[in-house]
């Protein structure tokens, strides 16, 4: 457990380090070497990793919505949104 606590301090270090490549593009609009990288190693497995389960919440949620008619909301934030997020945002682009 030890080593996990000591994995996610240093990986919250690097993030809040590098807030400053997620603050502003730079002039030419496209987005800059440190926000590609970290949209890439962090952000889209975590983005796969929310759709998996915003579909799995969904799934287990049909008993729920689907007698309240509430399964286009559901699928629309729960799945839709994540997937978006992950594979049709552009890359960089946070």
């Amino acid at each position: 457990m030890t080593k996990f606590a000591a994995f996610l301090l240093i990986c919250s270090l690097v993030l809040s380090l590098n807030s400053s490549v997620l603050a502003k593009d730079n002039a030419s609009g496209s987005p800059s070497t440190g926000a590609v990288v970290l949209d890439i190693l962090v952000l889209r497995p975590l983005g796969f990793c929310g759709t998996i389960l915003g579909a799995s919440a969904f799934v287990i949620g049909l008993p729920i919505t689907v007698p309240f008619k509430k399964t286009d909301e559901a699928s629309k934030i729960l799945v839709m949104e994540p997937y978006s997020y992950t594979f049709e945002r552009p890359l960089g682009k946070i």
